[in-house]
C-alpha cells in the first residue's frame, strides 16, 4: 500500500459528491465512490474504486466496508455524501413512505457509512468523517419538511460523532 490517504466518497459519481472526488483524488488520494446510479459510476475516472452501493441498504454498507478493509486495509476519509431530496409540498400532502425514504437515506446512509468507517478509524487512532450539510439543516425551508428534517438530523450525529470518535484521534 502507498501512502496516499484512502477516501470514501458516497454518492460520489455524479454531483457534490463528484466533485469531493476529483478534489481528493487532485491531491494524489486513493479514491473509492459509491452510486446507486450505474452509467454515472461507469463514467468515473479508471483510477477510481467504483461500486454501486445503496447506502440505505445494512447489508450492502457492511459488505462494502469490509471490501474497504480487505483491499486497503483501513480509510483516512470518509465523505458521507449520499442523500436526497423528497418531495417538495407542504407537511400534510407529504406521502410517509417518499418521507421515510429521504430519511432513510439522507440520514440512515450517513450513519451506516459512519458505522462501517468508524472501526477502522478508531483502531488506526486517525482519521476524518465528513458529513453533506445543508442550510436546510440549519435555518429550514418551507416544504421540504423531509429534507430538512433529515439534514437537522445529520447535524446532531456529526457532533455526537465528533464527541465519540476525538478521543481516537
Amino acid at each position: 500500500m502507498n501512502g496516499a490517504q484512502r477516501v470514501l466518497v458516497t454518492a460520489g459519481a455524479a454531483g457534490i459528491g463528484h466533485a469531493i472526488a476529483q478534489a481528493f483524488a487532485a491531491t494524489g488520494a486513493r479514491v473509492w465512490v459509491t452510486d446507486i446510479d450505474e452509467a454515472a459510476l461507469a463514467a468515473c475516472p479508471a483510477g477510481w474504486r467504483r461500486d454501486r452501493v445503496d447506502v440505505a441498504d445494512p447489508a450492502a454498507m457492511r459488505a462494502l466496508f469490509g471490501r474497504i478493509e480487505a483491499e486497503w486495509g483501513g480509510l483516512d476519509v470518509l465523505c458521507a455524501n449520499a442523500g436526497v431530496s423528497g418531495r417538495t409540498a407542504a407537511l400534510e400532502d407529504q406521502d410517509y413512505a417518499a418521507f421515510k425514504e429521504c430519511l432513510d437515506v439522507t440520514l440512515g446512509g450517513a450513519v451506516l457509512a459512519a458505522q462501517g468507517a468508524l472501526p477502522m478509524m478508531k483502531r488506526a487512532r486517525q482519521g476524518c468523517i465528513i458529513f453533506t450539510g445543508s442550510t436546510s439543516g440549519q435555518f429550514g425551508t418551507p416544504l421540504r419538511a423531509p429534507y430538512v428534517a433529515a439534514k437537522w438530523a445529520v447535524n446532531g450525529l456529526m457532533k455526537t460523532v465528533a464527541m465519540e470518535a476525538g478521543p481516537f484521534g
